[in-house]
């Protein structure tokens, strides 16, 4: 079945869980969040997508999701999905890192659910003892059938 409606957020949008685990963070006007994490920790990031859940009578099945990111001395380790509260996909055991920037889908898993109260992504970011932390984050989306 083909995609029928996509939705994306800029990564300005993000929200950190954990601001005491953090060295800094700054938005970079239109082009991405620079996350920098302190040394040898772990923090999530939440991304809401505006969620349009009936279109032209029907109601939308949630396909994947995706981040548009890129790193250095950290790695996006585990992606999670939720239709409101409900947990609807998780993807552990990730070590995701690029110093250019990376676009990455996460499949939710068949059958696609019906989604009833919006897409939110969140993602853990491990930073390590490196000299430079961080995580930029420029998008984050969501495909819908």
């Amino acid at each position: 079945m083909p995609i029928a409606h996509a939705m994306w957020i800029h990564g300005n949008s993000v929200r950190i869980e954990y601001p005491d685990r953090m060295e800094g963070d700054t938005r970079r006007g239109g082009a991405y969040y620079k996350m920098m994490g302190s040394r040898l920790s772990k923090n999530w990031f939440h991304a809401a997508i505006p969620t349009a859940l009936i279109v032209e009578g029907r109601r939308l099945r949630l396909h994947s999701v995706m981040l548009r990111f890129r790193t250095r001395g950290a790695a996006v380790t585990k992606v999670h999905v939720y239709d409101g509260e409900n947990q609807i996909a998780s993807h552990e055991g990730l070590s995701l890192s690029s110093t250019d920037w990376h676009f990455e889908r996460f499949e939710v898993p068949d059958p696609k659910p019906e989604i009833f109260w919006g897409v939110g992504i969140s993602f853990e970011g491990e930073y390590d003892r490196s000299r430079e932390r961080r995580i930029d984050i420029s998008a984050a989306g969501a495909d819908f059938l």
